[in-house]
């Protein structure tokens, strides 16, 4: 069976956010349930946009849709476990790009998940994807630099 393949791509992180698990994490098997994660690298992206000054539904008067997700597991983690959640991007286009998420557990650093989503800018009020705007490109050339 072919498995997702996500790299990790070191030099372009943009943000580092430590989460703590709730009780309401776990799911029936005791661990922390897959439709959770998907809301915790949610909320490092949030937080890595405001980190910036910004907003997911306001970067220089765009927001971002997510059109794709891929996740590939690896370890379980329990309650009540913190975990480092690092966001990096990939394969910037003209209209979005690529956001890479390494979440770890911040106790020993072992590897809990790799995900991407793919991220588009979006002009709520006209409806429409637009260019990836300059905050973000700056986002990503201060990451580059190794500023973060």
């Amino acid at each position: 069976m072919a498995r997702i393949r996500i790299e990790y791509p070191e030099a372009n992180t943009l943000h580092t956010q430590t989460l703590e698990l709730r009780i309401t994490d776990l799911n029936y098997g005791n661990h922390l349930a897959h439709d959770t994660l998907i809301s915790l690298i949610h909320e490092a992206r949030a937080k890595m946009f405001i980190a910036h000054g910004h907003k997911e539904i306001d970067i220089e008067g765009v927001g971002i849709v997510v059109a794709d997700l891929a996740i590939s597991y690896r370890a379980e983690v329990f309650y009540p476990d913190t975990l480092t959640v690092e966001i990096a991007t990939d394969e910037l286009s003209r209209k979005g790009g690529d956001l890479i998420y390494r979440v770890t557990k911040a106790s020993d650093g072992g590897l809990v998940a790799l995900a991407k989503t793919g991220i588009v800018f979006f002009d709520y009020q006209e409806r429409v994807a637009v260019n990836v705007p300059e905050a973000f490109k700056q986002m990503v050339t201060q990451a580059g630099s190794g500023h973060s």
